[in-house]
C-alpha cells in the first residue's frame, strides 16, 4: 500500500498561528481541595488520631500540674424607681439601657480602687494565692498594687445575654482561695456603690434647699409689689378687660368693618369687570347676553324668524334648491338674524351702561360707611388700652405669683422623694443576687476542649502543610495539572500497572499480551485520539517525544503501534534513540547485533534489509552500537528515508531521546508529520512542559498534544471510577 508524502517540508499552516506558551504562564495553578484531601486520606487519619493522644496527654498533664478553680458572683442590674412613692420598680428596661449599664457596672467593679480595697481585707491576706505571691518578706504587709495588677488579668466580667445579669468570675489553683477574693471584691463593690448613692442624695437635698429658699424670699417680694400695685392705682375690680362693654363694642366695630371691606372689595371687582365688558377687552358673560335676549323687541324678531323659517322649509319641499322664492326666502331669514344681533349688541351695551352706574354708586356708598367705622374704631381702642395696661401688669404679677408657688411646691416634693430614696433598699440600680460557693470541680482544663483542640491544631498544621505543599509542587501529578499550561491538549491518559483492576504484570505490549485490561482499552482510546487528528490533517508519519528519561515513550509507543496494526493499518517503529534504544528489546530483538536505522543513515543497507516484522508490526532497530552516531539525523539522506517511509506503510511511528537529555528529538520534529509529548506524572514540571510545548509547537511538525502517563489516582475518584468500570464490563461480556 503506497500514500503520496505529505508534509514533507515546511511548517504546516496550523502551527504556524499556534501561540507561543511561556513558562511563567504555565504557573497558573488550580488547586482542587478535595483531589488533595483524598490523596491524603491516611494521613489525615494519623494527623486526628495523633492529636487525639496529645490532647488526652495534654488533659491529664494540665490537670496534674496546673489544675483551676473557679466560681463567680451574680450581680442584676435594674430599672431602679422613677418616684418614691412608687410601690416596685419599673417592670423592663430597653436593651440599649441594659446594656450601658451593665458595661457601666462591669468597668466600676474592676476600677484599682476597688480592687486595691479588697486586697486589704483580712479573708483576702489568709488566702494561699495572696500569701505565696503577694506578701512583701521583709515587712510582712501585702503588696496591694501588684495584687490588684494581678487580678486585673485574670478577673473576668462575663454578660449574660438577653438578661439583666452581669457576673464577676475568678479562678485560682487552691479553691478555698475564690470564694474569699471574690467576696472581698463584691464588698468593696458594694461598698463603692453606696458612697457613690449617697454622694448624690446629700448634693441633690442641698441643691433643691437652696432651690426652696431662693424661691421663698421671690414669692414674698411679688406680694408685697402686687399689693403696693393695687392701692397706687385704686384697682377695684379683677374682671377681665377682654369681656367689658367697651370690648363688645370694638368686636361689633370690627365685625361691621370687615363685612364692609368684604364688600367694597367685591362692588370694586364688580365694576371693573362691567367697565372691562364696555370697552371690550372681555367678553359679556352668558347671563348678560340672556339678559339681553330677553327683551320683548328681540322677541319678536325671533318669532318672525321662526316663521320665516318655517316658510323655508315648506318651499323648499315644493322648489329647487336654485329657485327664486327659495333665495328671497333666505334673504329674508338673513336679514331678520341681522336685525336680532345688532338689536341684542345695543340691548347689552345698554344694560351694561345701567350696571356701572349702580356699581358706582355702592362704591361711593361703601367707602363713606368703612371711614365712619375706622373712626369709630379708633376712639374705642384708646379706651381699651388704658383699660388693658392695668389688667395686663396685674394679670402678670399674680402668673408670676402662681410660678413660683409651683416651684415651691415642687421643691418641696423634691426633697421629700430625696429622704424617701435614701430609706428604700430598692433605689439602688445594681443588686448582689449570690455569693460566691467554694468550687467542687476543676474549671481548667476541661477535656472537651484540650482534646478537640489539639486535634484541631495538630489536623489543621497537617492540612496546611499538604495544602502548602500541593501550592508549591509545580510537577504534573493529574489531568487538571496538565491542562492549565496553556497551548496543551490531552490525547490521552495511561495508568499506571497498579491502578488496572485486572492487575497486569507489566505494560509492555499489554495489547497483546492483555487485550481485555484497562491499560489495553486505554491504549485504543489514545490512538483512536491520534489518528483522528492524523487522519483530519493527512499525517502518515508520528514521533513520541517526552521530557525526561524514564517517561514511558517507548512502551506507549510498542502499544499504540499494536492498537494500530489490529485497526487494519501498516505501521513501522522506527527507533530513533540511539543512546538508549528501547523497542528492540521490548519486541525481543538483539539491539547489539540487529542492523537498524543508523545502518541505514550510514549506507551500508536498506529499510527493507533491516526492517522485522513481529506481531504484524514491521520495526526498524537502532542499528548496531557502532553505526549510531548522532550527528547523521541532520543528513539529507534521512530526510529522503522518511519520505519513502511514508509511501510504503500507513502510519510510521518513531521513538526518539528525552527531549532535556539529548536534542535528537528536536531536529527529527522537523523530519515527521505529527508528534506527540509524553509526560511521566510525578517527573516533569509545568514550566518545563509549556516550554517543551512550545518548541515542539515551533518546528514543522503538528503538535497534536500530549499523553499523561502513570498518573496516580486517588480513590474514588473520576479515573478510578472509570478503571473499574472499564473492568467490570469487560467480565460481563467474558
Amino acid at each position: 500500500m503506497s500514500r503520496p508524502a505529505t508534509n514533507t517540508g515546511g511548517k504546516p499552516p496550523q502551527s504556524a498561528t499556534r501561540p507561543r506558551t511561556s513558562p511563567s504562564q504555565a504557573a497558573k495553578v488550580t488547586i482542587d481541595p478535595i483531589r488533595v484531601l483524598r490523596q491524603h486520606v491516611l494521613g489525615i487519619l494519623v494527623s486526628f488520631v495523633l492529636g487525639g493522644v496529645v490532647g488526652v496527654g495534654a488533659y491529664f498533664g494540665l490537670l496534674f500540674y496546673y489544675p483551676l478553680y473557679s466560681s463567680e458572683i451574680l450581680f442584676e442590674v435594674r430599672p431602679g424607681l422613677d418616684d418614691a412613692t412608687q410601690i416596685g420598680t419599673r417592670e423592663q428596661m430597653g436593651g440599649d439601657d441594659v446594656e450601658r449599664q451593665v458595661k457601666t457596672q462591669t468597668k466600676f467593679i474592676i476600677e484599682r480602687d476597688v480592687l486595691e480595697s479588697a486586697m486589704l481585707d483580712p479573708a483576702v491576706r489568709t488566702t494561699v494565692w495572696m500569701q505565696s505571691n503577694f506578701i512583701d518578706p521583709e515587712s510582712g504587709q501585702p503588696m496591694v498594687q501588684l495584687a490588684a495588677d494581678k487580678l486585673l488579668e485574670t478577673l473576668k466580667t462575663p454578660i449574660y445575654g438577653d438578661t439583666n445579669l452581669f457576673s464577676l468570675n475568678w479562678a485560682a489553683h487552691v479553691p478555698s482561695d475564690v470564694p474569699k477574693v471574690l467576696d472581698a471584691i463584691a464588698r468593696a463593690y458594694n461598698s463603692k456603690l453606696k458612697r457613690l448613692d449617697d454622694r448624690q442624695f446629700t448634693d441633690n437635698e442641698s441643691l433643691f434647699e437652696d432651690q426652696l429658699r431662693r424661691t421663698r424670699h421671690a414669692l414674698q417680694d411679688l406680694r408685697d409689689e402686687i399689693q403696693g400695685f393695687i392701692v397706687q392705682k385704686g384697682i377695684t375690680t379683677l374682671d377681665d378687660p377682654r369681656f367689658s362693654q367697651t370690648a363688645s363694642e370694638v368686636d361689633n366695630l370690627t365685625n361691621s368693618l370687615t363685612t364692609g371691606l368684604n364688600d367694597l372689595t367685591s362692588a370694586e371687582s364688580q365694576y371693573m369687570q362691567t367697565a372691562a365688558k364696555l370697552e371690550g377687552t372681555i367678553e359679556p358673560t352668558s347671563e348678560d347676553i340672556v339678559e339681553a335676549e330677553n327683551d320683548s323687541s328681540i322677541q319678536a324678531q325671533i318669532s318672525i324668524l321662526e316663521s320665516l323659517r318655517a316658510e323655508e322649509r315648506a318651499l323648499r319641499e315644493r322648489f329647487h334648491a336654485t329657485a327664486n322664492p327659495i333665495r328671497q326666502i333666505e334673504a329674508s331669514i338673513s336679514g331678520t338674524e341681522q336685525q336680532i344681533e345688532a338689536k341684542t349688541k345695543e340691548l347689552l351695551k345698554r344694560n351694561l351702561n345701567a350696571r356701572l352706574r349702580q356699581w358706582s354708586s355702592e362704591v361711593t356708598r361703601l367707602k363713606s360707611l368703612i371711614d365712619r367705622i375706622e373712626s369709630d374704631l379708633v376712639e374705642k381702642d384708646e379706651r381699651m388700652r388704658a383699660l388693658a395696661s392695668d389688667a395686663s401688669l396685674f394679670s402678670s404679677y399674680v402668673s408670676q405669683r402662681e410660678l413660683l408657688e409651683r416651684q415651691r411646691d415642687e421643691n418641696l416634693q423634691l426633697m421629700n422623694s430625696v429622704s424617701l430614696m435614701k430609706l428604700r433598699a430598692d433605689a439602688s440600680r445594681v443588686r448582689q443576687v449570690s455569693v460566691s460557693e467554694l468550687p467542687r470541680a476543676v474549671s481548667f482544663p476541661k477535656p472537651e476542649i484540650v482534646v478537640p483542640l489539639c486535634v484541631v491544631l495538630f489536623t489543621g498544621l497537617y492540612l496546611m502543610y499538604i495544602f502548602l505543599r500541593a501550592f508549591t509542587d509545580q510537577r504534573i501529578h493529574t489531568p487538571s495539572d496538565l491542562l492549565v499550561v496553556p497551548g496543551t491538549r490531552l490525547l490521552g491518559v495511561i495508568p499506571d500497572t497498579d491502578e488496572d483492576p485486572t492487575t497486569p504484570e507489566s505494560a509492555e505490549l499489554i495489547q497483546k499480551q492483555h487485550p481485555d485490561s484497562v491499560l489495553a482499552e486505554t491504549y485504543r482510546q489514545t490512538w483512536n485520539a491520534i489518528w483522528r487528528n492524523m487522519s483530519r490533517q493527512g499525517h502518515t508519519s508520528l514521533m513520541l517525544a517526552s521530557g525526561m528519561p524514564g517517561s514511558g515513550t517507548s512502551t506507549i509507543l510498542s502499544n499504540l503501534a499494536l492498537s494500530a496494526s489490529a485497526s487494519g493499518l501498516r505501521v513501522l517503529l522506527v527507533d530513533a534513540n540511539f543512546r538508549r534504544p528501547r523497542l528492540g528489546s521490548i519486541f525481543d530483538i538483539d539491539e547489539d547485533t540487529s542492523a537498524g536505522l543508523g545502518d541505514i543513515l550510514g549506507g551500508s543497507t536498506t529499510p527493507e534489509a533491516v526492517a522485522q516484522s513481529i506481531d504484524g508490526i514491521d520495526i526498524i532497530p537502532a542499528g548496531v552500537p557502532a553505526s549510531r552516531i548522532y550527528e547523521r539525523f541532520n543528513d539529507p539522506s534521512l530526510y529522503s528515508l522518511m519520505a519513502d517511509l511514508r509511501n510504503r506503510y500507513d502510519c510510521v511511528m518513531v521513538d526518539t531521546a528525552p527531549v532535556v537529555a539529548a536534542g535528537d528529538a528536536m531536529i527529527l520534529s522537523n523530519r515527521v508529520d505529527a508528534v506527540a509529548l509524553v509526560v511521566r506524572a510525578g517527573q516533569e514540571q509545568r514550566g518545563l512542559i509549556a516550554r517543551l510545548v512550545g518548541q515542539l509547537g515551533d518546528t514543522s511538525a503538528d503538535m497534536l498534544g500530549v499523553i499523561l502517563n502513570r498518573p496516580r489516582q486517588t480513590a474514588g475518584g473520576y479515573f478510578k471510577k472509570n478503571y473499574r468500570l472499564m473492568a467490570k464490563y469487560t467480565e460481563i461480556r467474558d
